[in-house]
């Protein structure tokens, strides 16, 4: 065979020859190389668009950011429940004073640093703890008010705040702690943030703190020098927490729907003179019913000493 081909070799040269040695080298390679399937053509593109991209990192919001992002909070806060009459940026510039909506508007897209003269003033103005909107610290309207464990303590307090109302907030439940909240403007609240337990759930001590908080009932409602209005509120116990600790625009639960519980007046009706008295367990509940007694006995023993 190979002596055929040498004597032919002019064959070689031929087009049919090249076209025939080029086949077979071909044939060859093939079996001595791996087969290697093809990727998917949908994968090739996935991969070639995977190696284009750079890779992102998330990026990490700066202090002046933070901070914006707690203003819109705010604004949120005071508007949750609202349907109508929401708060608007040029609103509270307005109530701010400021020569310009764009200087608050600015703060709140994180455009412009807030001077501390300007936090000192928006917190003052809205009733906003300083240290959660420059820190994110605590909650947005925990107060940093002096705590008082006798309730009558908080009666000068009160008095020179000279708030718009008064409202006597109860948790509805069995040991019913409940709390004072002064209404000092629309947008501006204050959280005394002591609880009393209207209840016999209550020691020695306690006892004494019931009798003093039923004073102070007395004494706020029939002070005309005041000219405020009191009110009560009931809460259940997720909402009373929300509101004691700051965390809830107190306007929510005082504004947009506010239904007047007046059990605090109920409280100082200790001889049950008010013709609804019958209904007061029912409404109430019998801890309530045990702590007019505890006031009432505790009345009895402060004449007889």
């Amino acid at each position: 065979m190979l002596n055929y081909i040498i004597e032919n070799k002019e064959w070689l040269f031929s087009g049919a020859g090249i076209a025939i040695i080029t086949l077979v080298l071909s044939f060859l390679f093939r079996r001595k190389s791996p087969d290697k399937p093809d990727a998917p053509p949908n994968q090739q593109v996935v991969v070639k668009e995977a190696e284009s991209m750079p890779s992102v990192l998330p990026k990490e919001l700066t202090e002046v950011e933070k901070m914006a992002e707690r203003f819109r909070t705010i604004l949120e806060l005071m508007n949750e429940g609202r349907n109508y009459s929401k708060f608007t940026i040029p609103q509270l510039a307005q109530i701010m004073k400021l020569h310009k909506i764009s200087e608050l508007e600015n703060v709140f897209i994180g455009r412009d640093e807030p001077s501390f003269s300007f936090i000192e003033d928006f917190c003052r103005t809205f009733g906003v703890c300083k240290e959660w909107l420059v820190e994110g610290k605590g909650a947005p309207y925990s107060s940093d008010t002096p705590s008082r464990s006798d309730p009558m303590d908080y009666l000068t307090l009160i008095e020179e705040m000279a708030p718009e109302s008064i409202y006597f907030v109860r948790e509805n439940t069995d040991t019913a702690p409940a709390f004072i909240l002064l209404k000092l403007s629309k947008w501006k609240y204050l959280i005394l943030s002591r609880t009393w337990h209207i209840s016999d759930v209550v020691g020695a001590g306690g006892q004494r703190q019931l009798y003093s908080f039923y004073c102070l009932i007395k004494e706020l409602r029939d002070k005309r020098s005041l000219h405020t209005s009191c009110w009560g509120l009931t809460l259940d116990k997720v909402e009373f927490n929300s509101l004691l600790c700051g965390e809830t625009f107190p306007g929510k639960y005082t504004d947009t729907g506010f239904s007047e519980d007046p059990w605090w007046d109920d409280l100082t009706d200790i001889n049950h003179k008010y013709p609804i008295a019958e209904s007061y367990e029912q409404w109430h509940g019998k801890s309530f019913i045990k702590a007019q007694e505890i006031i009432k006995w505790y009345m009895s023993e402060r004449k007889a000493s």
